[in-house]
């Protein structure tokens, strides 16, 4: 099980780097397409818009980041943390769903729970 916990986290690494650059996209995307839309109520709400979508999308990769890091060095806490990313993630058809399902898989196991709590003591 321990090969299945560091699949999850080096997978759901990737996935939150990939998140991060997501967040730039938006910031830099949509605060370049209001500029250029012509209307100045259009250039607001358009910059607006994308600072709140980045921020979001930033905040959530950061934790993942910040809790696959702790799941390679198994820490109780990333581990529920990257359960709530995970359910999050099923909403990614199809491969955030697939990967979703078996991150809660691979981290709700009896097995991995006794991984976890043989690191604690």
């Amino acid at each position: 099980m321990r090969t299945h916990i560091k699949v999850v986290a080096l997978v759901n690494l990737l996935l939150s780097g990939l998140g991060l650059l997501k967040a730039v996209g938006f910031l830099f995307g949509g605060v370049l397409s209001s500029v250029f839309s012509g209307s100045i109520i259009g250039m607001v709400v358009g910059t607006v818009a994308s600072t709140v979508f980045a921020v979001i999308f930033a905040g959530i990769s950061l934790f993942g980041v910040i809790a696959s890091l702790g799941l390679l060095n198994n820490q109780q806490w990333s581990r529920f943390t990257i359960v709530a990313i995970s359910i999050l993630r099923l909403l990614n058809w199809p491969f955030g769903t697939v990967f979703g399902a078996y991150s809660l898989w691979v981290l709700l196991n009896a097995e991995s729970k006794s991984v976890f709590d043989s690191h604690i003591g």
